[in-house]
């Protein structure tokens, strides 16, 4: 479900690789967490016919791992790297070679057999080996493109951004997996559910989950009075917004100026880069919040939600 651009660049792309009998060519996917991003590249693997291997960059510490991984791949073979941007420089440089050149270079040991023992000197030594790599396509994922290297993006033929999933999107995606989960819910309910998500579909999924285990505990149907219900425990509003979210906007609405992110740290009990990554984007793509050169501000939006006599 969704995101239609996305899809009709890839089908584009393996059209035109399945007519030149080649792989399609490296590609990045951007986008925040839980837009499709893996699951497209799976897809993208089925109708390719191709053998997919997946990496997370954070585990990728070391240049061999990736240089073991680049030896092994098959002609056709789809690598795909999440979080991309967070490779080491080291490792990061690997690649370079073998998306531009289709070429890593390798240390190996070499034996040199008695000869060496007899003279004292040890029977092994190193030597750069350039080995030649199949042709292959390097799929790359990341939630923060801006944080990717100039170097590594400029060899990524093709990158494209998926977008966050309309409400209607969402609760169709809600129906459906209701409907696998054998989860009798009722329209109005599943577009509540939807509201609350964020327009991301893996937290719509995870929020289903959450309604159909309450459902389930407490012999409920699934209807709208059982949705409300069960975000009212857990505190999220029909905006979709957290207690720590709304406690963040209460903090800029009752100063009435900019806050500074080190005094949002220290009131809210959140490291500055949970603040950045987790709390903040959906604040700012929302209109809730917006940052200025002193710190965060609260837009108008904030204060009419928090003024609402209904909330959570």
């Amino acid at each position: 479900m969704g995101q239609p651009q996305a899809k009709e660049i890839l089908k584009i792309l393996c059209t035109s690789a399945r007519m030149q009998k080649k792989p399609i060519c490296h590609s990045l996917l951007s986008g925040r967490p839980g837009l499709g991003k893996t699951t497209l590249c799976r897809i993208l693997a089925i109708e390719m016919d191709a053998n997919l291997i997946e990496l997370v960059a954070p585990n990728l510490t070391d240049p061999q791992q990736l240089t073991a991984q680049l030896a092994q791949l098959k002609e056709g073979d789809i690598l795909f790297i999440d979080e991309i941007h967070s490779l080491p420089r080291a490792v990061e440089e690997i690649l370079y070679s073998a998306m531009e050149d289709g070429c890593i270079t390798m240390v190996v040991e070499s034996e040199y057999g008695d000869l060496m023992k007899n003279l004292g000197m040890s029977s092994k030594q190193t030597r750069t080996v350039v080995l030649n790599l199949p042709p292959f396509t390097l799929m790359g994922a990341t939630t923060l493109s801006g944080l990717l290297s100039a170097p590594l993006r400029s060899r990524f033929v093709q990158t494209i951004e998926l977008e966050p999933y309309s409400q209607e999107e969402l609760t169709e995606i809600v129906l459906k997996a209701a409907n696998r989960m054998h989860f009798k819910i009722e329209d109005d309910a599943a577009n509540a559910i939807a509201n609350r998500s964020r327009n991301t579909a893996r937290i719509a999924i995870a929020h289903l989950k959450w309604v159909f285990e309450y459902c389930n505990a407490t012999s409920s149907p699934g209807n709208l009075e059982a949705v409300k219900a069960a975000f009212l425990l857990k505190g999220i509003d029909e905006y979709g917004l957290t207690k720590t979210d709304r406690n963040y906007l209460k903090i800029l609405v009752d100063s009435k100026k900019p806050v500074g992110l080190n005094t949002l740290s220290a009131s809210l009990g959140e490291s500055t880069q949970t603040i950045t990554m987790s709390i903040e984007p959906f604040l700012l793509q929302e209109g809730y919040i917006c940052r200025a050169n002193r710190g965060r501000i609260a837009e108008q939006r904030a204060f009419n939600v928090l003024s609402e006599v209904q909330r959570v």
